[in-house]
């Protein structure tokens, strides 16, 4: 890559030496920052009124918010304006949708003539972190007008800004492209696997296998040696409380990763008394049913929170009634007899008495080393993706820093306005 003639050092530790006829200066001299307006929540609708931004949308790029009140203009928001989310992570957003409105704990950036606001688009996130590295809080943390003002702005010429943009947008939407086919190549893996427990747990192995009508919708035509009975004729629901110490393994369900089977973190900060489980034991997270937090455990601990812990007796493997859980059509049916509208959750009970597929042992072991073996190829591709996607976007970020830092140079020096000769 091409360096830039000469090099100053910035100042600022994150930065390093910028080409040494950029300026370093502050966000203050070169944008003005609009605060979002305090729009009263009791006039906000589901469908009527005039699209309104709240802070969640600046992740999602989307509104599902209106506002039937009155509203000045200044606080409409367009396509191509700068948006930053003022609580939280500090998201920022480039945005491409329709007109909304700016709500409180949202802001705006306006620059002036002196820089390119898609230019800030790609330098913002970076002094956004370290705003928000260095931000105190006990809850949430807050971003300030103030905070941006005061951050570290590099600013090149006004002609290399556009050509830095350019250079960017072109490289990012390539790279952009990349990550959305990987994403897409890993949404058809996890469908695959899927269909294959959907299949596999309710119709076996033998393709040339005589079936009949097992009699529940879920499940639909099974084997016809194989039978259909409530759950609670193979499972026990493991109920009892203890309080774990300190040192022993806790689980609730923000540790365990939907669809998946696994579990990031062994160790929940939750305090709360548990339900004891030990290897083998299944636990089935029963709120919000259909993100299927299921956890097949290899080791003892507790249970905290909505995760219930479920044990087979001898008329069922553990292995194979753990896969039967990530069937789509019980989690749809246990799914759709959840009582709650904000925390949607399904009772013990109603999961004890659901009918579920009881096949010999014997083809129930086969059918866990298939399903086994089957699963982990796919989850090895899965994981292989995922690795790509990682890598393609520390590249990205990389890219954006060095060339934003001007520690590679993607257009022609323009010496034409001495920058270091404003007041700033």
């Amino acid at each position: 890559m091409n360096k830039y003639s000469s090099y100053k050092d910035s100042g600022v530790e994150w930065i390093g030496e910028i080409p040494n006829h950029w300026l370093n200066t502050k966000y203050k001299f070169h944008t003005s920052v609009l605060s979002g307006f305090p729009f009263k929540s009791e006039l906000f609708d589901k469908e009527e009124g005039f699209p309104i931004l709240r802070i969640r949308d600046i992740t999602s790029g989307s509104s599902e918010t209106f506002y039937k009140g009155e509203y000045k203009e200044e606080y409409v928001v367009k396509r191509g304006d700068l948006l930053i989310g003022m609580d939280g992570d500090f998201n920022i957003r480039w945005w491409d949708n329709n007109d909304v409105l700016l709500n409180q704990r949202c802001c705006s950036i306006k620059e002036f003539n002196s820089v390119s606001r898609r230019f800030l688009f790609y330098v913002l996130p970076f002094d956004l972190q370290v705003i928000n590295d260095l931000t105190y809080y006990t809850t949430v943390k807050h971003l300030s007008n103030s905070d941006i003002y005061n951050s570290s702005l590099v600013v090149p010429p006004l002609k290399e800004q556009q050509q830095i943009v350019s250079y960017l947008d072109d490289k990012t939407q390539k790279i952009d492209s990349l990550l959305q086919k990987k994403e897409r190549k890993i949404e058809i893996l996890r469908e695959k696997r899927t269909s294959l427990i959907n299949h596999v747990v309710t119709k076996g192995l033998d393709p040339n296998v005589v079936m009949k009508d097992s009699g529940v919708e879920w499940i639909g035509e099974i084997p016809s040696h194989w039978g259909c009975f409530k759950m609670k004729y193979g499972v026990n629901h493991i109920s009892e409380k203890d309080q774990p110490d300190k040192l022993d393994i806790k689980i609730s369900p923000e540790n365990v990763e939907s669809n998946t089977g696994v579990c990031f973190n062994l160790y929940s900060e939750h305090g709360s008394e548990g339900m004891k489980f030990i290897s083998g034991d299944v636990l089935l997270n029963k709120l919000r049913l259909y993100l299927k937090k299921i956890l097949f455990t290899e080791y003892d601990g507790y249970s905290l929170g909505e995760m219930i812990v479920l044990r087979t007796n001898e008329n069922l493997l553990n292995k194979y009634f753990y896969h039967i859980l990530f069937n789509q059509g019980i989690i749809d049916l246990l799914d759709s007899q959840s009582t709650g509208v904000k925390l949607p959750r399904v009772s013990p009970e109603i999961i004890m008495n659901t009918e579920i597929i009881y096949p010999p042992i014997k083809e129930q072991q086969q059918i866990v080393e298939y399903l086994d073996e089957q699963t982990k190829e796919i989850d090895t591709l899965i994981q292989l993706e995922q690795n790509k996607i990682e890598l393609l976007k520390e590249y990205r970020q990389s890219l954006i820093l060095e060339v934003v830092t001007g520690k590679i140079r993607v257009c022609e020096e323009d010496h034409s306005l001495n920058l270091e000769s404003q007041t700033v």
